[in-house]
């Protein structure tokens, strides 16, 4: 092997030359291919290993995602919480009795388990560490576009919007996904398995409503102003966000303060 020399092959390549050359003959040979064009880029075995786990219904994304979780010490019960009412306000809003889209549904689940690893960094402005973290991280299984979206959806899924609108719009990202998300880690707030009452949201063009029990908003005044908070956040990127008997309740809230 000292004495190889092809056109192409480096040094430090010609020891395994001899290895990947019988592999090669071998799959060849298996599956009756005559020829065979190269190409300037690289299939690694970790993308057939990928789609591979797809087809049977393995996918290695949900392996990363829940390595990630352990990684940075998420709470799960949280992020079950989170991710469980996301689901179902995004299923509301789609308003299609039928299946919703698979891709949409993965998306909120991911960002849901994944939306507080940022917390492992700095609680302050976690959100953002939470982003940087996915969008930059080697996660087996995502693409670079996979990944961007995920990170544009956990770093839109609370504070500021208008840092995030242009992106999220260039992207062609679904704002009912957004909203869903918001919402849920909005009414779990207090982290605990708490009785909700009947939720019901709605979008149509940019125009958002919600629709919850004003009983049970009286008896939590942290989640009134929470909600205020939201829907001054919505006007400042042109939606309307409006929840029936919220602005009585404010008024309430800021005369006992």
């Amino acid at each position: 092997m000292d004495k190889v020399e092809l056109a192409g092959l480096r040094p430090d390549r010609v020891p395994v030359f001899p290895g990947g050359l019988a592999i090669m003959n071998a799959v060849l040979s298996e599956l009756n291919i005559e020829s065979m064009l190269t190409t300037g880029g690289a299939m690694r075995q970790g993308v057939l290993y990928d789609l591979l786990g797809r087809f049977h219904h393995r996918d290695m994304r949900d392996v990363t995602v829940a390595q990630f979780m352990q990684r940075y010490h998420v709470d799960a019960l949280q992020a079950r919480r989170v991710a469980v009412l996301a689901l179902s306000l995004y299923r509301k809003l789609a308003g299609d009795p039928g299946e919703p889209d698979e891709t949409a549904v993965q998306r909120i689940t991911w960002a849901a388990r994944l939306h507080e690893i940022g917390i492992s960094v700095a609680y302050s402005g976690y959100h953002k560490h939470s982003a940087y973290i996915i969008n930059n991280a080697e996660m087996p299984g995502f693409s670079n576009d996979e990944q961007l979206a995920l990170s544009l959806l956990v770093l839109s899924h609370r504070r500021s919007l208008n840092k995030v609108a242009k992106r999220i719009d260039e992207h062609d990202m679904d704002w009912s996904m957004v909203f869903a998300l918001r919402l849920a880690a909005l009414l779990y707030r207090s982290r605990a398995d708490v009785v909700l009452p009947a939720v019901q949201p709605r979008l149509q063009g940019r125009k958002l409503r919600l629709t919850i029990d004003s009983g049970w908003l009286e008896r939590n005044p942290l989640t009134v102003t929470a909600l205020a908070d939201e829907v001054r956040e919505w006007d400042k990127i042109g939606f309307e966000l409006k929840v029936p008997g919220l602005d009585g309740l404010e008024t309430g809230v800021e005369l006992a303060a």
